[in-house]
């Protein structure tokens, strides 16, 4: 995705949170069932954050450069980028190899356990489609190489493939019900409300990006008949960005290391999430849910700690809005810094919320690095700039003081 545009849509993105926020407190005082909860809510933008981050200023460079090369040595036709009929096509292909990215990242462990990410939260909101793995551009290029093939032009494939991911961002919410005959081609809320379920006959269900077309045609598509269980069947239970990043490798890596056969360590990779090597237990069955009984992992974040994160989500934001726009005038040593301050932060607010000891030490290294950055550009302009990120990374440890006294009651429950 092209990091400006990215930038761009933030401002959009959290105005519809913002109304679905409005619909959520409306919900609560009726008695119904919230759709937010702050710390899952903050995990969710915490894996946001650190994917764009990531993979629009690092990882992205990767699968450019090789569709790019694909495209100028081997590509098969020369589609004119000023042909209507190019457009379409390319949209209509960018959205079947999404089908087959995602179809892979389900089935294929190695490949779900970058995307388990997405489907760790246990609510379903638009926040929720913002928590996104930070590794998947590491493999998911791969997956494109058939435009590049077949003669897609880069700046035609780039705006598609930005296209599909932003026009995936709506479907991510409780709120908007069936669109009638709409569901029978485009990919929508209660479509995609069945591929975050956990239900046992609603797993694996409803890959596509914006059209649903391809999983009727490949037999995968399951009509929504009740309200989904979210989340994964083996519950993350942390809001700590990074465990959730590597949570499942770590434990594929276990699994690998503990079968004693030579291709069930291999295997343990590549098999779907459900097998297991016979000596570990076999194939696992996805067990029913119930919701009566069903405890979501929660944390008791709440008074100066909510605030102090939703104050340094603010700025944080600001930081990843700059990064993302001047990404291509600032020199590497910059974006290290710059990227290092706002996952320093995530990795913060991930410890707050579950009462971590090290958390209020490691936000007050952060803060000295975000006072010294901020001295960096009062040398080399504009002064505003750094008068700025110093008074925040100021007021900032004043903050953090009445945090600390506050942390101290606060546990995980």
């Amino acid at each position: 995705m092209d990091g400006r545009a990215v930038a761009l849509a933030i401002p959009l993105f959290f105005l519809l949170i913002g109304f679905e926020l409005v619909a959520d407190r409306k919900r609560r005082r009726r008695g119904e069932e919230p759709l937010y909860r702050f710390a899952d809510s903050i995990s969710s933008l915490s894996c946001g954050v650190g994917q764009q981050v990531l993979q629009t200023l690092f990882l992205n460079a990767l699968g450019a450069a090789t569709y790019l090369f694909v495209w100028e040595h081997a590509r098969l036709a020369d589609l004119s980028q000023g042909s209507p009929l190019t457009w379409v096509a390319a949209f209509v292909l960018v959205d079947l190899c999404y089908w087959v990215y995602h179809w892979a990242s389900h089935r294929v462990n190695f490949f779900w356990a970058m995307h388990v990410v997405h489907h760790s939260s246990e609510e379903y909101n638009l926040s929720t489609a913002l928590r996104q793995s930070w590794l998947t551009n590491l493999t998911s290029w791969i997956f494109y190489l058939p435009a590049a093939l077949l003669g897609v032009p880069p700046f035609v494939f780039v705006l598609c493939l930005t296209l599909n991911i932003l026009y995936q961002f709506w479907i991510h919410t409780r709120l908007v019900g069936k669109l009638g005959p709409l569901e029978l081609v485009f990919n929508t809320p209660s479509h995609h409300r069945v591929h975050h379920g956990i239900d046992p006959e609603y797993i694996d269900k409803n890959y596509g990006g914006v059209f649903i077309v391809w999983d009727r045609l490949f037999k995968t598509f399951v009509e929504e008949r009740a309200e989904p269980s979210y989340g994964t069947v083996k519950p993350l239970s942390s809001f700590n960005p990074f465990w959730a990043n590597l949570e499942l490798f770590v434990h594929l890596a276990k699994m690998s290391r503990r079968t004693r056969r030579l291709s069930d360590k291999i295997l343990v990779w590549l098999k779907p999430p459900e097998w297991q090597p016979e000596d570990l237990g076999g194939v696992v069955t996805v067990p029913s849910v119930d919701k009566a009984t069903r405890v979501k992992h929660g944390a008791a974040a709440r008074g100066r700690v909510s605030r102090y994160i939703v104050g340094q989500f603010a700025v944080v934001t600001v930081i990843v809005f700059a990064l993302l726009w001047q990404s291509a005038s600032l020199g590497a040593a910059e974006l290290a810094v710059g990227s290092a301050l706002v996952l320093g932060a995530l990795a913060v607010w991930g410890g707050l919320l579950e009462a971590k000891r090290w958390a209020v030490p490691t936000e007050v290294v952060r803060l000295l690095a975000l006072a010294g950055a901020a001295a960096h550009l009062v040398s080399r302009g504009p002064v505003w700039v750094g008068v700025a990120g110093a008074a925040v990374a100021t007021a900032s440890a004043f903050w953090l003081l009445s945090v600390k006294a506050e942390r101290r009651t606060l546990a995980p429950t």
